[in-house]
C-alpha cells in the first residue's frame, strides 16, 4: 500500500490535473493524528486528497441514512396515493417485498462502497468497472442521474413537510383556504433553514443522530397512541387479508392497481446510497458504512411494519381518509383515531413533519457531498469553485452546498406551475436512484463480479475474487426490480388519465438524459475525469 506523504499529496494536483482545494496543515495533522492513516492512505490509491474531517461514527452515519429514508414516516406520508391503489394489502405486505428488494440493493452497494469508499458513491464505482471505451461517459451519466435522484428528493420533502404544516393550520383554523403559493413559500423556508442548519460539518454528526432519535421516538409515542385511543379497531382481516384490499384508482387490472400503490412504501426504502456518500468523513468507511446501510434497511422494516399495521387497524372507513379537507390523509388518521382530538393530531402531526425536517437536513448533507465530488472531477458547471472546501468553522463544501439548495428551491416554482408534475418528481427520485444503482452493479456483473480488491463486506468467499451465488442473487434482484419499476411507476396512478392527473415521471427522465447528453457533447467530453485505482505511485487518467 502507498504511504501518505507530502509527495503524494503534491502529486495529486500537478499529474493529474486535478483541481482541490488544500486543507489548513493543523487540520491535516489533527485529522492524521486522530483517525488511522489507511483510511487517507485508500483515499490517495484512488487519486484523491483527504480534504474533509471525520466527523462521523458509525452511529451517526446510520443515523444520517436512516434519517433520510425515515421508513415510517415515508408510510404517513404514502397514504395520499397507496390507500386507494390497495390499502392495507400494499403496506402490511409491500414491506416484506421491499425488505427483499433493499437488502439485496444494500447488500450490492454495500459490496461497491466498501472496496472504493469514495463520496462520488455510484459515479466512482462505475468509473473503476467500466469498460475503458465507455468509462468516462458512463461514469459522468452515472454522477449526473445520481444527483439528480438527490434533487428530486429533497424536493419531495420539502413539499411534503410544507403540507403537513398547512394540513395542521386548517384542522386548527376552519375555513382557511389553502392556495399553491403558500406551499411554495413554507417549501421555500424549510429548505432555506436545513440549508443553514448544514453549514458546520462539526455538528453534522450530531444533528443527524438527534433525527434518529427523535424518528425513533415519535414512531413509538404516535404508534401507542393511536392503538391505545383510537375507539374502535379494524378487524384483522381487513389489516391482513383480502378485506383490506381497495381499488379506487380505477384501473380494471389488479396487479397495476397493487404495484402503482408500491410507489410510497418504495419512497420509504430509497436513497441507500446515501451513506457512501460520506466515506471521507468517518472512519473506516470500508467497514462502517456497509454496516449503517443493512442497519438502514433493517430499523427501516422494523418501525414501517409496525407503523402499517398500527395505522390500519385504527382505520374503519377509507373515504373520509382520501377526501379529507386537511389534504393531508395521515392527519386525518390521527384526528379520528385520537377521538377528534384536534390538538392531539396537531402535536403528533408536527412531530412527524419534524423528523422530515432532519430527512431534508441529512438530504442536503448527502447531495452537496456529491455534487462536490462530482465536481472534483468536472462533472458539472463551475467545477472550479464547486470542488472547494470552505475552511474551518465549516469545513464542509459550501459552494456545492449552495448549488445543490439552490436547485432544490429552483424545483420549488414547478408546485406553482403544475402540481401534478411536481408530483412525477417522487417517482423520479426513486427511479434515478435505481438506474444509477443498476448501472455499477450490472458491471459488476458483467465482469463475472469480480474485485481485484475487495472491501471488508463481500458476498463471496474473502479469499476470492470472484463473489459467490448469493452475491449474484443479491445482485440480479436489483437488476429486476429496477428494471420493472422504471416501466410500472410510469403507469397513471388513476384511471381513465386526464392532463391532471398524467404521471409525467417520464418527462422528468428524459428531460435529466437530454441535460445529461448535451452537457457530455459539448463540455464534459473534454473535461470530465475517469481514473483507474492506483496500482503503482500514482491513478491513471483515462485518456479523452
Amino acid at each position: 500500500m502507498t504511504g501518505v506523504n507530502s509527495d503524494n499529496l503534491k502529486s495529486l494536483g500537478d499529474e493529474n490535473q486535478r483541481e482541490h482545494s488544500t486543507v489548513s496543515a493543523d487540520v491535516a495533522i489533527g485529522a492524521a493524528a486522530q483517525y488511522p492513516s489507511s483510511d487517507d492512505e485508500r483515499l490517495v490509491e484512488m487519486g484523491y486528497k483527504p480534504e474533509l474531517n471525520r466527523e462521523f461514527g458509525l452511529i451517526s452515519c446510520l443515523a444520517f441514512g436512516f434519517s433520510i429514508s425515515n421508513t415510517w414516516v415515508a408510510v404517513a406520508g404514502a397514504l395520499i396515493t397507496g390507500i386507494a391503489n390497495g390499502g392495507a394489502v400494499i403496506f402490511v405486505w409491500g414491506t416484506w417485498l421491499m425488505l427483499i428488494v433493499h437488502l439485496a440493493a444494500g447488500s450490492s452497494l454495500s459490496e461497491l462502497a466498501s472496496a472504493y469508499p469514495h463520496s462520488g458513491g455510484q459515479y466512482f464505482w462505475v468509473s473503476q468497472l467500466a469498460p475503458k471505451s465507455c468509462r468516462r461517459f458512463l461514469s459522468y451519466f452515472t454522477g449526473v442521474v445520481s444527483w439528480a435522484g438527490a434533487m428530486v428528493t429533497g424536493a419531495s420533502v420539502c413539499l411534503i413537510v410544507s403540507q403537513m404544516i398547512f394540513g395542521i393550520i386548517i384542522l386548527n383554523i376552519p375555513g382557511f383556504v389553502y392556495k399553491p403559493w403558500m406551499g411554495f413559500v413554507g417549501y421555500q423556508i424549510i429548505n432555506f433553514l436545513t440549508f443553514f442548519l448544514n453549514c458546520w460539518s462539526r455538528f453534522l454528526p450530531y444533528l443527524t443522530s438527534a433525527s434518529l432519535y427523535l424518528s425513533l421516538f415519535t414512531f413509538i409515542i404516535t404508534t401507542i397512541t393511536i392503538l391505545a385511543v383510537s375507539p374502535t379497531k379494524a378487524k384483522a382481516e381487513n389489516v391482513f387479508g383480502k378485506g383490506g384490499y381497495v381499488n379506487m384508482s380505477g384501473w380494471e387490472s389488479d396487479a397495476v392497481n397493487v404495484f402503482t400503490g408500491l410507489l410510497g412504501v418504495n419512497w420509504g426504502f430509497s436513497c441507500l446510497d446515501a451513506c457512501a456518500h460520506v466515506s471521507e468523513e468517518i472512519p473506516n468507511p470500508s467497514k462502517n458504512v456497509p454496516k449503517a446501510i443493512i442497519g438502514t434497511v433493517l430499523i427501516g422494516f422494523f418501525t414501517s411494519y409496525i407503523f402499517s399495521i398500527s395505522v390500519f387497524f385504527v382505520i374503519t372507513d377509507i373515504e373520509p381518509i382520501i377526501a379529507t379537507p386537511t389534504f393531508v390523509p395521515f392527519l386525518e388518521v390521527l384526528y379520528r383515531a385520537l377521538r377528534y382530538s384536534v390538538p392531539g393530531a396537531s402535536i403528533l402531526l408536527f412531530l412527524a413533519a419534524l423528523t422530515l425536517v432532519g430527512a431534508l437536513f441529512a438530504i442536503h448533507t448527502w447531495s452537496c457531498r456529491l455534487a462536490w465530488a462530482f465536481s472534483r472531477d468536472h462533472g458539472f458547471p463551475f467545477s472550479k469553485y464547486l470542488s472547494k472546501i470552505t475552511p474551518e468553522p465549516h469545513n464542509i463544501p459550501f459552494n456545492a452546498h449552495v448549488f445543490s439548495s439552490f436547485w432544490i428551491a429552483a424545483l420549488g416554482t414547478l408546485y406553482l406551475a403544475s402540481t401534478t408534475a411536481f408530483n412525477s418528481l417522487v417517482t423520479g427520485g426513486i427511479l434515478m436512484q435505481y438506474v444509477s444503482y443498476m448501472i455499477p452493479i450490472g458491471l459488476l456483473m458483467l465482469q463475472g463480479r469480480k474485485l481485484e480488491r475487495k472491501g471488508w463486506f463481500w458476498m463471496g468467499k474473502k479469499s476470492e475474487i470472484k463473489g459467490g451465488l448469493v452475491g449474484w442473487l443479491a445482485n440480479s434482484v436489483v437488476l429486476a426490480w429496477g428494471s420493472f419499476t422504471c416501466v410500472v411507476y410510469s403507469f397513471p396512478y388513476v384511471m381513465p388519465v386526464k392532463p391532471g392527473n398524467m404521471n409525467y415521471v417520464s418527462v422528468v427522465m428524459v428531460g435529466i438524459f437530454v441535460y445529461a447528453a448535451l452537457y457530455w457533447i459539448f463540455i464534459a467530453r473534454k473535461r470530465f475525469k475517469a481514473f483507474d485505482v492506483l496500482v503503482g505511485d500514482a491513478p491513471i487518467p483515462i485518456s479523452h
